[in-house]
């Protein structure tokens, strides 16, 4: 596995523990259907973002 996919892979846990540690300071419940809203947005940008960082590579 590459540096970067660890990278992305820390980042997705470390997003998804901020997401549930703040859902249940303010809400006080966890609702699971948010929390996969959540991920799949965030797999989706992070998705993106790595598409975004090999197109740009190529342009050097």
């Amino acid at each position: 596995m590459s540096a970067r996919r660890n990278l992305y892979v820390a980042a997705f846990v470390a997003a998804s523990l901020a997401y549930v540690f703040v859902s249940l300071a303010y809400t006080g419940a966890f609702h699971l259907l948010r929390w996969v809203t959540f991920a799949v947005f965030f797999l989706v940008v992070t998705y993106g973002f790595e598409r975004f960082v090999n197109w740009a590579e190529t342009l050097d």
